[in-house]
This record gives structure tokens, C-alpha cells and sequence, in this order.
């Protein structure tokens, strides 16, 4: 069975297709975003004295609307997934 699992991921796997270098640049820029707004939340966090910041202060302090925060984090959640899975792809096809 647990062979049946493997194989059943491989193909899976195999699917994802692979980044193009554009695209690498592209989603690795959007990763950064939101790797920086994860830290500016754990800043403002750590000066609340372990409060996390609600999303309308998140959003002020990055110096955007909610409604751009929101889709950043959203967009930089789906680049961060899709580059992981290209990678996956890549270490199964070497």
C-alpha cells in the first residue's frame, strides 16, 4: 500500500510544472513581501509586548490599505506554494 502512496505522489508530483526563470524572479519577489510583512507583524508584536497587531495596524505600518495587504499576503501565500511544489518537482525529477 504504502508503495501505491509513493507512486500515486511521484505522478502527482510530476505534474506541477516546472518555473520558468521569469517566473522564479517573479514569485520569489512576492515571497520576499510577504517574508517582510511577516517580520514587520513579529516587530510590532514584540513592541506590543506579545500582542499581535490586528490587520488594520499590520496594514498601516507597511504603509498600505488593508484591502493591498490582503491581497500581498494572499498573493505571496500562493507564490511561497508554488514555488515549493515546482521545487518538489524539480528533487523527484533529479
Amino acid at each position: 500500500m504504502s508503495t501505491d502512496l509513493v507512486r500515486s505522489y511521484l505522478r502527482d508530483i510530476g505534474r506541477v510544472p516546472l518555473l520558468s526563470h521569469e517566473q522564479e524572479i517573479t514569485l520569489g519577489r512576492q515571497v520576499q513581501e510577504l517574508v517582510a510583512l511577516e517580520e514587520l507583524e513579529q516587530e510590532l508584536e514584540m513592541r506590543a509586548g506579545g500582542a499581535k497587531p490586528d490587520h488594520e495596524q499590520l496594514a498601516k505600518a507597511a504603509q498600505l490599505t488593508p484591502q493591498q495587504l490582503k491581497k500581498r499576503l494572499r498573493s505571496g501565500q500562493r507564490a511561497k506554494e508554488r514555488m515549493v511544489a515546482a521545487n518538489l518537482r524539480l528533487v523527484v525529477s533529479v
